[in-house]
């Protein structure tokens, strides 16, 4: 080979990595962006899968209601406004919501008399 024809075969290779450079860093990103896509998806409906319900009677401990489930010797907070409580105080309720277990707290979305 010639030095023209080297330097040309350089070139061409420098504008050929050049070019494909920005594409795979195109890919890299959208490779990034799919899992975190997915990952949200995948943590609502863990939010969903982690919906439950509760059962037990409700009491007052302090100034806070709590849900006492007897069969299990546990009880929880809840999470949820006094008001709309407050008429099941001393019923045996079914309340569903979402356990913070770090606090033994339900968050409470719905409760009714059992």
């Amino acid at each position: 080979m010639n030095r023209t024809s080297v330097f040309l075969n350089v070139a061409m290779m420098t504008v050929v990595c050049g070019a494909v450079t920005p594409l795979a860093n195109l890919d890299s990103q959208h490779a990034i962006a799919a899992p975190t896509q997915q990952s949200t998806i995948q943590a609502q409906q863990n939010d969903k899968a982690d919906t439950k319900v509760f059962t037990g009677t409700i009491w007052m401990n302090g100034d806070r209601f709590v849900l006492r489930d007897e069969r299990k010797k546990v009880w929880y907070h809840l999470d949820v406004d006094r008001k709309a409580v407050a008429g099941f105080e001393g019923k045996q309720v079914k309340v569903i919501g979402t356990l913070d277990a770090a606090n033994s707290e339900i968050h409470v979305q719905h409760i009714e008399e059992a």
